[in-house]
C-alpha cells in the first residue's frame, strides 16, 4: 500500500506548509496534538505550523497544531479500502471555523488501522443514497424523498442507520467521473449500497432554493473522497 502522508526529509529539503491544499473543497487536514505527541504524527506525514491562521483557537501551551495532506480514494488504493470494516459514521464531518460543511465520513478499521473515508461536498448526505435513499434532506421535501434521518426525530433515525451500517465491510467499490458505488457486506452475507453521483433525480431539492444542484462543479468524483488519519479534521 502506498505509505499515506509520505515525505522524503533531508539536508535542506524545505518543509510543505499544506496549506491551502485545494483537494475539492479542503483546504487543510489539521489535528491539534499535545507536543510530546509530535513526532508520532510527523512520522505519518504531518509538519507543526506556529501559526495557522484560518484556525484560531487559542491553544495550551502543551498543545500544537499540525497540518497534513491526506490522500484521495484511488491515491490511497481502492484495492487497500476492501475487506475494511466500518466502525463508525459521521454527518457532520468538517468545519470552516465557526460550523461545518455537512461532510459524511465513514471510520473504517483495516489493516493500516483506522481512518476516515470522507466524502467531502457540501451537505454530503443529501447527495449519499444508501440503499437508493437519502441520508437526509430539507424537511419540507422528506415526503417526497423519505430519507434514512427523520428531520423530526433526527437523532434517534441517525441512530438507527448508523447501528446498521457499524459491522459492514467494503467489499467492492466501482468508481468513475461522476459516480462512485460502494457495496458492503456484513458477516450474514447482507448486502447494503452507498451511491454518488455528480448530479442525480434522486438528490433532493434545496430548502431556501428548491432547486436541485451538482455534488460538485470541477474534477472528478476522486477528488472529494479522501482519506484521513482518525483524530485529524478537515477545513474547507
Amino acid at each position: 500500500m502506498m505509505n499515506y502522508n509520505s515525505y522524503k526529509v533531508g539536508i535542506n529539503v524545505k518543509k510543505p506548509d499544506y496549506l491551502n491544499l485545494n483537494m475539492g473543497i479542503v483546504k487543510e487536514n489539521f489535528i491539534i496534538i499535545k507536543r510530546k505527541n509530535k513526532e508520532i504524527w510527523k512520522d505519518r506525514g504531518f509538519y507543526a505550523k506556529r501559526s495557522y491562521p484560518i484556525f484560531r483557537n487559542k491553544l495550551k501551551s502543551s498543545e500544537t497544531i499540525m497540518l497534513g495532506k491526506p490522500l484521495n480514494i484511488s491515491q490511497f488504493g481502492l484495492i487497500n479500502l476492501k475487506k475494511s470494516k466500518i466502525i463508525d459514521i459521521s454527518i457532520n464531518f468538517g468545519t470552516y471555523g465557526m460550523g461545518g460543511p455537512g461532510f459524511v465520513g465513514f471510520k473504517i478499521e483495516g489493516y493500516f488501522g483506522c481512518r476516515w473515508l470522507v466524502y467531502c461536498i457540501w451537505s454530503a448526505g443529501e447527495h449519499l443514497l444508501l440503499n437508493d435513499r437519502v441520508l437526509y434532506c430539507n424537511i419540507a421535501f422528506a415526503r417526497k424523498y423519505d430519507p434514512w434521518i427523520d428531520p423530526i426525530s433526527p437523532e434517534e433515525s441517525f441512530e438507527e442507520m448508523r447501528n446498521d451500517l457499524i459491522g459492514m465491510s467494503i467489499y467492492y467499490i466501482e468508481l468513475g467521473e461522476k459516480n462512485i458505488y460502494i457495496t458492503l457486506i456484513d458477516e450474514n452475507s447482507n448486502v447494503c449500497s452507498i451511491k454518488s453521483y455528480k448530479e442525480s433525480d434522486d438528490f433532493p431539492e434545496q430548502g431556501g432554493t428548491g432547486k436541485k444542484r451538482k455534488s460538485f462543479e470541477n474534477g472528478k468524483m476522486e477528488d472529494y473522497w479522501l482519506v484521513i488519519y482518525d483524530g485529524t479534521d478537515l477545513m474547507v
